[in-house]
Parts: structure tokens; C-alpha cells; sequence
């Protein structure tokens, strides 16, 4: 976060499934994401994502997007805007 003081972002890939100290609120609050992509398998033995990092991005009303309830995500930019597109299995 120092070194990119100014970095902000609209979609942050949530790391590690979502496990309790991947999503650190500082470090959301510092990027300001729109979007929280989590990549997590469906009824994992982890309990990933965790209720910390969900409610981190929930209470700053980022939308979260999870393969586990949405299957496959896959965004797509053209002609200067973007879209999500959800496969479900």
C-alpha cells in the first residue's frame, strides 16, 4: 500500500478462496474495488470464503461475485465498457 499509494481498482480477485486474512480491511479500503471476485469450490472442507471477508466487502457495499454460487465468471470489455457474464453449472 505504500508503494502504490494511489492504486485503485474496480475488481479485486479476491486471493486465497477467500480464507479469513486474505481480504484485510485496510488494504480494501485502500483499492476501493466495485467488484470481489472470490474463485472458491462449492461446500469446501474450509468454509472458504469466511464470514471476515465476506462482510468486509459486504459492508462496503462491493458486489461479490463467487464461482461457487455463480459457476464460471468471465468479464468481458469491449468498445470502452465492460460486463460479467455468470455460467452456471
Amino acid at each position: 500500500m505504500q508503494r502504490f499509494a494511489n492504486l485503485q481498482v474496480d475488481v479485486l480477485k479476491v486471493g486465497h478462496h477467500g480464507s479469513k486474512h486474505s481480504t484485510l480491511p485496510e488494504f480494501v479500503d485502500h483499492i476501493q474495488p466495485s467488484y470481489a471476485l472470490i474463485s472458491v469450490g462449492k461446500h469446501n472442507r474450509y468454509g472458504h470464503p469466511t464470514k471476515e471477508v465476506l462482510d468486509t466487502l459486504n459492508e462496503r457495499g462491493i458486489t461479490i461475485l463467487r464461482t461457487d454460487e455463480s459457476g464460471a465468471v468471465i468479464y468481458e470489455f469491449t468498445e470502452g465498457e465492460g460486463t460479467f457474464f455468470k455460467f452456471i453449472p
